[in-house]
């Protein structure tokens, strides 16, 4: 048997959000701190937000670095380090040291169909490095996504929210428990 599929819920911008992914499961909490996303947050809100989340749940600062968080994922870096997650849109990214989590995700604002998602999942299936999977996922599809790529970790934040930066607690929910119950 596997291990369970860790999961991580990303573009939290409010407390209420925060508390229901902890309370549903999420193993990751990512907060974006790139201006352009309409899920961002400032790295002090970041910090605001992350102190909420218990010992055991890892914070992640998307898109830059916020002290006090446990993990960056940046997009394309210059160099990488043992806290880092090397995010890629499309391809697999080369050059990432052995061990180092990389995030494959679609190009941002895609609505991709069946095939491209399936596509994308098989070539996150075979890459070396921990993957952590996203782009597309949703409660509907993630446990499709899970045994296909079997990833580290799997990423969302649009496929669970009502609306930008807003989450609904009962997609989450059941975002995680879909994702959790491949094994």
């Amino acid at each position: 048997m596997t291990a369970a599929v860790l999961v991580k819920i990303c573009g939290l911008t409010r407390e209420q959000d925060v508390d229901a992914a902890v309370a549903a499961g999420a193993d990751l909490v990512g907060f974006i701190l790139d201006a352009s996303s309409p899920r961002a947050v400032s790295p002090r809100r970041a910090r605001e937000l992350a102190a909420r989340v218990p010992p055991g749940v890892r914070t992640v600062a998307v898109g830059g670095d916020a002290d006090g968080l446990d993990l960056v994922q940046l997009f394309d870096p210059a160099e990488t380090s043992q806290r880092m997650i090397v995010a890629t849109r499309g391809a697999p990214p080369q050059g990432v040291p052995a061990g180092l989590p990389v995030q494959l995700d679609l190009p941002f604002g895609t609505r991709p169909s069946r095939a491209e998602l399936e596509a994308h999942w098989r070539r996150a299936a075979g890459v070396r490095s921990p993957v952590m999977l996203a782009g597309g996922l949703d409660p509907e599809n993630v446990a499709d996504a899970v045994r296909a790529a079997r990833p580290w970790a799997v990423d969302v934040a649009r496929g669970v929210e009502s609306s930008p930066g807003v989450k609904d607690a009962r997609l989450v929910e059941l975002f995680i428990r879909n994702a959790k119950r491949v094994a």
